[in-house]
């Protein structure tokens, strides 16, 4: 069975490729979705997919970064998803050797030749490194995670994030959750490429752009909800990460 993972910071989207989608018919499956880079890096090296959908234009670490991150790591074949203001990154998606580059909206059809293609891909590997001709279903892979607790740790500190969102949330908070250190707990985000209050801002700043994208509540609404008090300091950091301010987020939608 061909494993899948999804990574896509729009909900609808994402649950749209998850649901709809006849893996059956690629003797697919899907093993997680993510709603951010930082999310599926963790996923993948949990899980260990044979393919992943991602988003290329997401907050925080794009979806090109999430597959120079684990190019080396993982045996995998990579599906861009790119709007249509986003060739520029066509080019470097080529290098990072993507299997597809999908413009959305989404076709189904796009999407299934992709699929195909990726799974004659991994069944010819794998019966390369079976020994078998190509085409052979007989090899079965079996992929231990390693540091499989590390994992966890991540895992258990993003979904407290998600969870307290509107609260303050400090690294102590959430190292005493997992029954960690604050060094240790610092230690581990730091081996993802980021740190603790980066990933904090990022996750909140997800929440927000999906705040506004679906939602009409008022600025400093989301930003409350998404634990900034001060609607200008929110509105500041917002423009800085997303490229414009919320209010010119929410009338691009599609930005």
């Amino acid at each position: 069975m061909i494993k899948v993972l999804v990574i896509d910071d729009e909900p609808m989207q994402r649950q749209g490729i998850v649901r709809m989608t006849p893996w059956n018919d690629f003797g697919a499956e899907v093993i997680g979705a993510a709603g951010s880079g930082m999310e599926g890096i963790l996923l993948a090296r949990q899980q260990h997919p044979d393919v992943l959908i991602v988003d290329i234009k997401m907050p925080g670490l794009t979806g090109l970064d999430v597959i120079a991150r684990l190019r080396g790591e993982l045996d995998a074949e990579y599906i861009i998803l790119s709007g249509y203001g986003e060739f520029e990154f066509a080019q470097q998606a080529i290098s990072l050797g993507v299997c597809a580059y999908l413009l959305k909206p989404l076709d189904d059809e796009e999407l299934a030749a992709a699929m195909k293609l990726a799974a004659e891909h991994i069944e010819e590997r794998r019966a390369q490194m079976c020994g078998a001709p190509e085409g052979s279903r007989t090899c079965a892979f079996l992929c231990l995670p390693e540091e499989e607790p590390v994992r966890g740790y991540l895992l258990h500190a993003i979904r407290h994030m998600e969870e307290h969102m509107a609260e303050p949330i400090t690294v102590r908070e959430v190292a005493q959750e997992l029954g960690l250190s604050v060094s240790y707990l610092h230690k581990l985000f730091a081996r993802c490429g980021t740190s603790f209050s980066a990933y904090l801002t990022d996750c909140r700043l997800r929440r927000a752009g999906q705040m506004l994208r679906e939602s009409d509540e008022k600025i400093y609404t989301v930003a409350a909800a998404c634990g900034y008090q001060d609607t200008r300091y929110f509105s500041k950091i917002f423009q800085k990460h997303m490229g414009v301010k919320p209010t010119e987020y929410r009338h691009r939608k599609n930005i």
